[in-house]
């Protein structure tokens, strides 16, 4: 989709424009040119994208190929001359005024470069109406559109009439969304079925259409087929002759209909439906308008009448009832796949041969659960023969058959997500192909790339960050990301590419110019963004690229010596994103300093690096610093930081043979972890006004001052997010300086709290989220904790201490934790018991219980908390589960959502080490107990004898 690279460039041209004004001013008004050219450009490339399907594809392709070349040379010139200024202006007046000449040398260059794009640009427009390509602006959606699109919608469109006779694991599904319809309520209400495409929701609104309660309960029932390309009043008219008696006259009422107006044809509608209880689908509706369009039609005639929507869309449900919560279908689980994929190839027996087995999975493993992508392999494999090697053929090509050949298949029905996004989406969703196969997506690593390749556009005063986040609920709204881990204040944490979209994204990004995964030949590819699973001497000629290499990302596996020498030379000199996961990197070398242009700098947990060199205070435009937050790697680093002005996130365990300044990057806003004594030795913090969150490693408590270290935080107006962490056998002290940082509302904690102090006010006075790790608390601590107001999420791991519990039990008293939503405990080893007063944690919404051993029973008063949303239930023994599942489950009806992992296999070594621990304990307490009462007695002993001399 070329309208998507082109409106990329368009938006660096203009940032660029904006930012650096300066540097372009006397190369300005052939920017700007170039810039309006690639601006009208993209008004005829939504209809050049839709010709692409057509005959004439081939053509259309190559004069598409062109603008985008053409957009990407525009992006290096410009680029590289602001790199080149941007050298130059740093150096002292000295050095400037010797490279004034090669400065006006640069300008001509530049300047004839820019004059060689615009004539290319007028060349490409000039083949405009050659190749039939028209202006699209102001046409209506679905006017234009290709004999392809026109196959496709009629190939697509839904029946109710026809039978599923193949549908697995409906059932649950079906009662569902029947129950949501039968609702009591005589307003007319929305219900919707979301989900990826190719998931099944046409198929269940068909199995729900079709119900037996459903056909007693509504007078009226249609269904209508929306998709991208709706005309409403054609939608009006099919469903005035699906509503029509089988005595009327058709043609009648169509001669009728033709006379109507829009509003006419509505008020016709309205007529028809006034009086009857109706049920009307509306299937694969894409868009917000497209639903005030249709749904505004129909009446609201108190007589619990209801609409059934199907969409990819979740926006588009909420848009039409947002009372109503929408209904999301997932993917199938493995026996259901495996059930679908037996019906489809053995559709009479009903049973795979043994020696097929285990390849039938393999291949059912890259359809991860999509039933339409099992439908096509299992039609596939029903017509081969079944034999291994002929399975085996079809496995070897799995890609071929799902995505690449399949014109009105898998690929065709995954693309139409895609060509639904905006173009900034649709940027953001190729440059998910650059993250790892086969993991899930850590959120905060997405946005730190998407930031540094400009993809943000900011808006006034919002935050990067915030947007990045509205641009993910976007995608995950509209089916194309799947949530894998949520934090607990409802943020996502980590997402997942379904294996079948990320096939498509790749090889969209590679049509692009714009990706390539494990080529050897990378450098006769073009491409922009490399991917690499492979030592870095596997693939040849990597620094003689064809392209400026914006992206690099290498998960190679071995331990073969990385040599990052490779990729600093002129191929990577617009490098903006570096991240390396590989056992073979134990060196940063000082040649790391030649990307100047690198925003991103990411090493993984594969990695072996101990420093990293001086010369990384040369890349002046660096954003973020990624390394694993564990103390555990521990990574040194000169003291070079405050010279990197644009640094905005540090993530990671810092360390430095000499006192770090980093006081000065005021735009740091992540501080993963630093000594605490290099905190300590600064006066100049307060000019770190960007800063949000910081971690401080206590090593030593010798001449530590906790209320000058609170002192020194609380200027920080900015700071939201604070972990503290002891090492060895060393304490936290609650001190009075705690109150003072009032602009903290995360706290974290990991270490041996001295004492819980008795009165709450101790801690910062807007807490909202406190989470306690190895505190060696006791458990009458959890009394103090619940008075705290405004706390709303709570996280305990091995917060109490083990030994120290005489009733083995936690109780939270009437009224405790009233505002607290999120709770968790884990590996609490010593709980048997959890008791809840009346009253306590009203509001709770999400409760997490995770390797607490010897914990009974869910507590009985569970069953008050009305709010409660998620229980989530992990690595617990078995007898616990299996009590959960039988005896606690009329504490549970209330609770629309539970997960409950596998059993914990290490339970019973963990209680057996932790009796043994009781054991020794007791030993231990007796045998001081006897060492007391014999000192004792000599003591007692030596004073008789005194008194008798």
């Amino acid at each position: 989709m070329a309208e998507a690279a082109v409106s990329y460039v368009v938006e660096r041209l203009i940032n660029l424009l904006q930012k650096k004004i300066a540097f372009l001013k006397n190369v300005q008004q052939g920017v700007e040119g170039m810039q309006d050219e690639l601006v009208r450009m993209k008004c005829f490339l939504k209809d050049a994208d839709m010709k692409q399907e057509d005959d004439e594809a081939a053509t259309i392709r190559n004069w598409v190929s062109e603008i985008r070349a053409v957009a990407y040379h525009a992006e290096d010139v410009i680029e590289i001359f602001i790199r080149q200024v941007e050298f130059q202006e740093r150096q002292c007046f000295f050095i400037k005024c010797v490279f004034y000449p090669k400065k006006l040398y640069c300008l001509y260059k530049v300047g004839k470069e820019i004059e060689s794009i615009q004539t290319r640009i007028l060349q490409i427009s000039n083949s405009l109406e050659r190749y039939g390509i028209r202006h699209r602006q102001g046409l209506r959606d679905g006017e234009g559109s290709s004999t392809t699109r026109e196959k496709m919608r009629e190939l697509r469109r839904s029946s109710p009439l026809v039978a599923n006779k193949d549908a697995v694991g409906l059932e649950k599904h079906v009662s569902s969304v029947v129950s949501i319809l039968l609702k009591e309520d005589k307003q007319l209400r929305v219900a919707s079925i979301v989900g990826m495409g190719g998931v099944g929701k046409t198929t269940l609104a068909k199995e729900v259409y079709n119900r037996t309660q459903i056909r007693d309960k509504f007078d009226t029932r249609a269904w209508l087929y929306v998709s991208q390309d709706y005309k409403p009043m054609k939608i009006i008219k099919e469903l005035i002759l699906q509503l029509a008696n089988p005595e009327e006259d058709k043609v009648k009422i169509v001669d009728t209909m033709d006379k109507l107006s829009e509003a006419g044809l509505e008020e016709m509608l309205q007529r028809r439906l006034k009086d009857t209880c109706y049920l009307i689908v509306l299937d694969d509706i894409w868009t917000t308008e497209a639903c005030d369009l249709i749904v505004r039609s129909f009446p609201d005639n108190d007589k619990s009448s209801r609409l059934l929507l199907t969409s990819r869309r979740k926006e588009v449900a909420l848009h039409a009832d947002p009372h109503a919560t929408p209904y999301k279908l997932e993917v199938l689980s493995e026996e259901e796949s495996w059930e679908l994929f037996i019906q489809k190839v053995f559709a009479e027996d009903r049973e795979c041969p043994q020696d097929l087995v285990d390849v039938g999975k393999e291949i059912l493993e890259k359809c991860d659960g999509l039933p339409l992508a099992i439908t096509v392999i299992g039609g596939l494999l029903a017509g081969k023969k079944k034999q291994r090697s002929e399975w085996q053929r079809v496995q070897r090509n799995l890609d071929l058959h799902l995505v690449r050949s399949q014109t009105y298949g898998v690929s065709a029905i995954l693309a139409l997500s895609y060509k639904d996004l905006p173009p900034h989406l649709k940027s953001c969703f190729l440059y998910l192909g650059l993250l790892q196969k086969g993991k899930d997506i850590p959120v905060r690593q997405l946005m730190h790339i998407w930031i540094a390749h400009g993809l943000i556009h900011q808006n006034g005063e919002q935050k990067l960050e915030d947007i990045v986040e509205d641009y993910l609920d976007d995608l995950i709204g509209r089916n194309m990301l799947q949530v894998i881990q949520v934090r607990a204040d409802d943020r996502v944490k980590s997402c997942r590419l379904h294996d079948l979209l990320r096939d498509f994204c790749i090889m969209q990004a590679k049509e692009e110019m714009f990706l390539e995964v494990d080529n050897p030949s990378i450098s006769l590819s073009g491409s922009r963004h490399l991917v690499l699973y492979s030592p870095l001497e596997r693939y040849e000629y990597l620094g003689n690229s064809k392209s400026y290499i914006r992206s690099l990302l290498s998960f190679d596996s071995s331990a073969k010596l990385v040599n990052l020498d490779c990729i600093c030379t002129s191929s990577f000199k617009l490098l903006r994103v570096l991240y390396i996961d590989s056992p073979g990197l134990n060196v940063i070398s000082d040649s790391i300093g030649k990307l100047c242009s690198l925003k991103y700098l990411g090493v993984g947990w594969k990695t072996r690096i101990k420093k990293f060199p001086h010369s990384i205070s040369r890349l002046q435009n660096l954003e973020t610093i990624d390394m694993p937050m564990s103390r555990f790697y521990s990574v040194k680093v000169p003291n070079v930081l405050w010279k990197l002005e644009n640094l905005r996130h540090l993530l990671g365990y810092i360390n430095s043979p000499s006192l770090l300044k980093i006081d000065l990057p005021k735009n740091l806003q992540t501080l993963g972890s630093i000594p605490v004594h290099q905190w300590m030795h600064h006066e100049n913090l307060t000019r770190m006004t960007n800063l949000q969150k910081i971690g401080l490693l206590i090593e030593s408590a010798d001449n530590l001052d906790m209320d000058q270290l609170c002192d020194s935080l609380a200027e920080l107006e900015s700071l939201q997010s604070l972990c503290l962490e002891l090492t060895n056998s060393l304490q936290i002290s609650l001190v009075a300086g705690l109150p003072k940082l009032s602009h903290v509302v995360k706290l974290k904690l990991k270490g041996d709290l001295a004492s819980i102090p008795v009165h709450p006010c101790l801690f910062p006075p807007n807490l909202c989220q406190l989470t306690l790790v190895n505190s060696k608390l006791h458990s009458d601590s959890i009394q103090v904790l619940e008075k705290l107001t405004n706390l709303s999420v709570l996280k305990l791991v091995k917060a109490f201490d083990r030994y120290d519990q005489p009733d083995d039990s936690i109780t939270i008293s009437e009224n405790g934790f009233r505002g607290l939503k999120f709770f968790r405990m884990d590996q609490l080893m010593s709980m048997r018991e959890m008791k809840l007063g009346k009253g306590a944690m009203a509001g709770l919404k999400c409760l997490q219980i995770f390797k607490c051993y010897s914990l009974r029973r869910l507590p009985e008063e569970l069953i008050s908390l009305t709010n409660l949303e998620k229980l989530e239930i992990r690595e617990m023994p078995e007898a616990f589960i299996a009590r959960f599942q039988v005896s606690d489950l009329h504490k549970l009806r209330h609770i629309p959502n539970i997960v409950v992992g596998h059993p914990s296999t290490d339970y019973e070594e963990s209680i057996q080490e932790l009796e043994r621990e009781n054991i020794l304990r007791k030993i231990r307490s007796h045998a001081q107990v006897i060492r007391a009462a014999y000192l004792f007695k000599r003591w007692a002993e030596g004073n008789t004898n005194d008194n008798a001399d």
